[in-house]
């Protein structure tokens, strides 16, 4: 699933920068501060939402380090 407002994950042949991981750790904290708004259904889908972003922003940053180690270590 595509968010247009929120930057590319980086595609398969390039990385993400670290601007636009950043940029989307930020989109994910505000969508998890508006979930206290939010009732039943819509709520547990935003959540499931917001704990799948999380975890790929996740993954991006791990890889972004791993590449960094190789480069610079």
């Amino acid at each position: 699933m595509t968010y247009p407002h929120l930057p590319e994950a980086g595609s398969g042949d390039r990385p993400a920068s670290g601007g636009q991981v950043r940029q989307r750790l930020a989109y994910v904290r505000q969508q998890e501060q508006l979930l206290t708004g939010l009732r039943g259904f819509r709520r547990e889908v935003a959540a499931r939402t917001c704990a799948r972003l999380r975890r790929e922003t996740r993954l991006q940053l791990q890889a972004m380090r791993q590449l960094l180690h190789a480069l610079c270590g």
